[in-house]
This record gives structure tokens, C-alpha cells and sequence, in this order.
């Protein structure tokens, strides 16, 4: 008889925890999504920044066309232009999964 009272204690006492428990770890994964939220935004920034600035031609990048007076991007200036967008891209949908994951577990 007293295990059974120990066993429907434990029990209750457990249940009662239960709520508590969900609520610390939904917090800590609510705090961990908006991390990476800012992170992600951070990161996003920081590729269009690199994007922009990198619209400039380097030094080799454009050469002279055959009708001459003229120039035009080399291809790799136009090599360069994809990766730097790549990263845009890639740093966009990094920021939107955090983002739509953040409000999926508002």
C-alpha cells in the first residue's frame, strides 16, 4: 500500500512538473531560433554587402570589344557576379527558415 502511494505521488508530482519542463524547453528553443534568426539576418547582410560592392570591375575583368572604343565584363567578372549573388541567395533562404522556424514556435 505505501508503494502504491509513493508510485501515485511520483506520478503526480511528475505531471504537475510536466508543464513546467515544456515550458523551459519551449523557452530555450524560442531563445535558440531567435539566435539564429539575428544570425542568419546578420549573415544576410553581410553577403549583400559583399554583392554590392563587388559590382565594381577588378583589375583583368573587363576587356576590349572587337569593334574597338569599347568594353565588356570578362567571363570572369561574370563568374564572380553568380558566386556573390550565390551567397545572397543562399544567405536569404538561411534568414527565411530561421525566420518562418522562430514564428513556428511563437
Amino acid at each position: 500500500m505505501k508503494r502504491l502511494i509513493a508510485v501515485a505521488l511520483i506520478t503526480t508530482s511528475s505531471l504537475a512538473l510536466a508543464p513546467l519542463l515544456l515550458a523551459q524547453n519551449r523557452g530555450a528553443e524560442l531563445d535558440k531560433a531567435v539566435e539564429e534568426a539575428r544570425s542568419a539576418y546578420i549573415a544576410l547582410q553581410e553577403a549583400e554587402k559583399r554583392r554590392d560592392a563587388g559590382l565594381e570591375p577588378q583589375a583583368g575583368e573587363r576587356i576590349g570589344t572587337a569593334a574597338g572604343g569599347a568594353t565588356r565584363p570578362t567571363e570572369q567578372y561574370l563568374g564572380r557576379q553568380l558566386q556573390l549573388e550565390h551567397e545572397v541567395e543562399q544567405a536569404r533562404r538561411r534568414y527565411e527558415a530561421a525566420q518562418k522556424r522562430w514564428n513556428d514556435l511563437k
